[in-house]
């Protein structure tokens, strides 16, 4: 059964953010390009993406907010992804810094970009524990730590909302990942700096 790569935007982006990326792959494998529009949840993002892809395996790459669906989708259903991509990403919900830069991006969207954070982890914690900080960190990170798949993850060395600090931290939270760096480039990736991310998802597919 044919591998399904799945290329997941971020927040207010649709799927010409992906236009001079996807081209590149509609030859070797059955492409996806969601698009969320009324989802105020990466959990409800994350069933919008499954509903869209066909049976059988999935490669997921996420850009921005969308690394966080594909970290959910890899949570949910770990047999289905056969690789994962984060792509200008981070291990969770933001931090201060990203969350100031992307909600004073996302003023005009139907939800408030707190709320998408928050109704993440009740899907996956119990109510009794969520104020629990601690707990709160590690079940974002347990599931990266169990990864055994190939897995990669690259970021603008400039990128100023998830900068390279907070890939290196992803990479020492997974095994399997390979770390790429990209130069002269900042958040923006696949529209930045295309032919780079095409080169490092290919070597990814192959992996």
């Amino acid at each position: 059964m044919q591998q399904t790569l799945v290329l997941i935007p971020g927040m207010l982006n649709n799927a010409s953010l992906w236009d001079a990326v996807a081209p590149s792959f509609r030859a070797r494998t059955h492409v996806v390009t969601p698009t969320f529009s009324t989802q105020d949840s990466v959990a409800a993002m994350a069933d919008a993406v499954l509903a869209s892809t066909p049976p059988g395996s999935l490669a997921l790459a996420g850009f921005s907010m969308g690394g966080w669906v594909a970290q959910e989708i890899a949570r949910r259903t770990g047999d289905r992804v056969s690789r994962l991509a984060l792509i200008s990403s981070s291990a969770g919900p933001a931090n201060a810094n990203e969350r100031d830069m992307l909600t004073r991006a996302g003023a005009a969207a139907t939800a408030g970009f707190d709320d998408i954070l928050e109704r993440m982890l009740p899907i996956v914690m119990h109510p009794s524990r969520l104020d629990n900080q601690v707990l709160r960190d590690a079940a974002i990170r347990a599931t990266l730590r169990d990864l055994r798949i190939p897995v990669l993850i690259t970021c603008g060395r400039e990128d100023k909302v998830t900068p390279p600090a907070l890939a290196r931290e992803l990479e020492s939270l997974i095994p399997s990942a390979h770390l790429a760096l990209v130069d002269r480039c900042g958040h923006l990736l696949p529209l930045e700096r295309p032919d780079e991310l095409v080169a490092s998802l290919r070597q990814w597919l192959d992996a």
